[in-house]
């Protein structure tokens, strides 16, 4: 674990981080389901899924279908989920006090996601966040993904803040990858969409945080 030392800015993974998408992602999975003739799934089953994106989660609900029924499937599926994509999506509880204790603290924040641009900036425009942060990275952004370092190292360079002075908070293995790996601060969001059978507790995150406003006590504590 690093030594305190002063944040200087925030990136946050969006789905499952930032905000709950699940509600949105999962009707739209299930709504791709049964209209091909398949069963829906419960909310709760496919959550653990969202981080891997909507094939994973497709693969989950169908794991044995073929290419060619599976692509029309999720070509069904992104077209659902572009068509709804903020119906009932939400900030996690607390979330909204974060982004204004940053706001007022004066410390920059953006958003680094592997979710496709197509979904991404609409998504955020819905949410009232496009205009709130000069920094949104999305999954199609640069040639890397995470847990490639590349798409945090792009954040900090456009906050114009040094990697190991900065913290990323993720609900997934690979966004901790990605935090350590380009040498920042890293918080696993337990409230989000985690997976038991890969508990935060085991990637290696300088700490887990169980609800949002943890990040601003995290934060004093470097202070």
């Amino acid at each position: 674990m690093k030594s305190p030392a002063l944040i200087t800015s925030v990136l946050f993974d969006l789905d499952g981080t930032l905000l709950d998408t699940a509600p949105d992602l999962t009707g739209a999975c299930n709504e791709a389901l049964t209209s091909s003739g398949y069963a829906a799934r419960s909310e709760e089953g496919l959550k653990p899924y969202i981080s891997g994106g909507a094939a994973a989660m497709l693969r989950y609900a169908e794991p044995d279908l073929d290419d060619k029924p599976f692509s029309a499937l999720l070509d069904r599926m992104l077209e659902c989920y572009q068509q709804n994509i903020a119906q009932r999506t939400r900030f996690f509880d607390g979330m909204d006090i974060v982004l204004d204790e940053l706001d007022g603290r004066g410390i920059p924040w953006g958003i680094v996601t592997n979710k496709s641009s197509r979904f991404t900036l609409p998504l955020l425009d819905a949410m009232n966040l496009t205009r709130r942060t000069p920094c949104i990275i999305s999954g199609d952004s640069l040639p890397q993904k995470k847990p490639h370092p590349m798409p945090l190292l792009e954040a900090c360079r456009i906050l114009a803040a040094s990697p190991g002075s900065s913290v990323y908070i993720g609900d997934a293995r690979r966004d901790i990858e990605a935090g350590r790996n380009a040498g920042m601060y890293t918080l696993a969001a337990c409230y989000g969409y985690v997976s038991a059978d890969d508990p935060a507790t085991a990637w290696g995150a300088d700490q887990q945080i169980d609800q949002p406003v943890a990040l601003i006590d995290w934060l004093n504590q470097q202070a």
